[in-house]
């Protein structure tokens, strides 16, 4: 596994949160500007059949493939490039995640939840710079949001349960030391891959409270159509699902019978160990 427990005294903490504002401006940049660009290249293309509800002219199906693999890619090069730096959480469920579980502490949560916010409306702006005024008028930036046909209690819900999955992922590769070796960088991105692509066409996807808000806040300050309601809605239910996997996975793998623990993840308080554990979307 990649060095993903990072002791206090390797690095700063400005160079840990600068890793993280880095590390989802990319995972931003490229996955929501991705999610932008197949809007805009497919701008007036028919669509298949009266069932393409989502994105692009193959809806559901190439276009989610394309958009999951292209978040995938970007997770995987930053958890490659900053795991060992700040455990490349990028995603603020997963700090949220980790400060329940006493992985990392609430000054160091508190400085990432403001890094990563900040490095996703950055990654919002980039997309625009690049594709002009199209990557808002019409790719909306790749903001999430539910989709045609979809109520927001659905879409909230896919949120909720895709983040549960995504933490859990994190918890079974990154944090529990009985997880396989040099491959969290990998497992990761692809989890990530797969939840978006199953669940693109229902909610957008975000399953990361700063992918949500960044974009939107981008469409907003450009004067383009945004869904605030979608974005606290989808906020409250990740915060949720990932407070569940929080519960669930050391309920159910990170202990042992006899009342006899395994080798749980050291606290964020102990100098040899982590502040900062663990990998995300």
């Amino acid at each position: 596994m990649t060095k993903l427990r990072v002791s206090p005294s390797d690095y700063s903490f400005s160079q840990r949160l600068m890793a993280e504002a880095i590390g989802i401006f990319f995972l931003v940049f490229v996955g929501a500007g991705t999610a932008a660009m197949t809007l805009i290249i497919s701008k007036g293309a028919a669509l298949p059949n009266k069932n393409n509800i989502g994105i692009g002219a193959l809806g559901g199906a190439g276009d989610w493939l394309t958009i999951g693999l292209a978040f995938a890619f970007a997770i995987m090069t930053m958890v490659y490039i900053f795991g060992h730096v700040s455990g490349c959480h990028i995603n603020p469920c997963v700090t949220l995640a980790l400060l329940v579980r006493r992985e990392i502490l609430l000054g160091d949560a508190l400085g990432y939840w403001v890094a990563q916010f900040v490095g996703a409306i950055a990654g919002a702006f980039a997309i625009a710079l690049v594709y002009g005024h199209q990557a808002w008028e019409v790719g909306g930036l790749g903001a999430a949001g539910p989709f045609p046909g979809v109520s927001l209690w659905q879409a909230g819900f896919a949120e909720g349960i895709g983040t549960f999955g995504l933490v859990l992922g994190v918890y079974g590769t990154a944090v529990n030391k009985k997880a396989p070796k040099g491959w969290a960088g990998l497992i990761l991105s692809l989890n990530v891959a797969g939840l978006i692509i199953f669940l693109g066409n229902v909610s957008g996807a975000a399953i990361n409270p700063a992918r949500a808000l960044g974009p939107i806040f981008g469409d907003w300050v450009l004067g383009s159509a945004n869904d605030w309601a979608a974005c606290g809605v989808y906020i409250l239910a990740e915060v949720i699902g990932a407070l569940l996997a929080a519960a669930v996975y050391p309920a159910v793998a990170m202990h042992v019978k006899r009342g006899v623990q395994d080798e749980t993840p050291p606290s964020a308080l102990e100098p040899a160990s982590a502040s900062s554990a663990g990998p995300a979307a």
